[in-house]
């Protein structure tokens, strides 16, 4: 009881003033689930502690220097995350490419994906991937379409907002189909050993891309089985 006492005591003392705003400041950082706010809060808790050692310790060296330090580093922090989530400047196919993603990608992390692979354009007939062989690199459209064939027949087609490959690429299999574009396509193609990096560095581009590849997915087997549903003419 006489410790609880004492410490009541401490309110009535403007010495302790600052020492208790700087500990709730501190506490109340920890609550926080956003990160930013947390070193807010905590940049305030150092300031009110530099106060309180310049007021009634004597300016201690330690308490200053140490504190000093983690404001600085806390305001680094803060403007390091300001860097990473700035708004950026995207083209027109790049934010088109970009809204793909469902949850929406951190810009961060959009531009990591962006810088993961290069746009290109292919000639109409031309053969993004062969039935058969390895598919060296994930496909999305961004303009055209592409025929798909299996077995020497038609079997779907895929349009701007398709990925192809996704799933050979994932495992490493020979493609099930061949990729013809029916007219002048631009696509852009992932580089294996940079996407990779890339999601190694930002988990939150695996868990997008897969969620993007299994709605695809679906949509494109849906349309699939109305191609082969379909009578054949004639």
């Amino acid at each position: 009881m006489e410790f609880f006492e004492v410490f009541i005591r401490t309110f009535e003392e403007p010495r302790f003033e600052l020492e208790h705003v700087t500990y709730l400041l501190l506490v109340l950082s920890m609550l926080m689930r956003r990160i930013a706010w947390l070193r807010v809060i905590a940049i305030c808790s150092s300031i009110a502690q530099v106060n309180h050692a310049l007021l009634y310790e004597d300016g201690n060296p330690v308490v200053l220097f140490w504190e000093v330090t983690l404001t600085l580093v806390n305001l680094g922090q803060l403007a390091f995350m300001w860097w990473e989530n700035r708004k950026r400047r995207w083209s027109s196919e790049e934010a088109q490419f970009i809204a793909t993603f469902d949850p929406p990608l951190p810009p961060v992390a959009a531009a990591a994906l962006i810088r993961s692979g290069y746009w290109h354009d292919a000639p109409e007939g031309s053969w993004l991937t062969v039935e058969g062989k390895p598919v060296d690199g994930l496909i999305y459209i961004a303009e055209g379409q592409v025929r798909i064939e299996a077995g020497g027949r038609s079997v779907a087609t895929c349009s701007v907002g398709d990925f192809l490959g996704e799933m050979t690429w994932q495992s490493g299999k020979p493609a099930t189909g061949t990729a013809v574009a029916v007219g002048p396509v631009r696509y852009f193609r992932f580089e294996r050993s940079a996407l990779e990096k890339a999601m190694k560095a930002r988990p939150v581009l695996r868990f997008a891309l897969q969620t993007s590849f299994n709605r695809n997915l679906i949509e494109k087997l849906v349309r699939t089985n109305q191609t082969l549903a379909a009578p054949s003419p004639g």
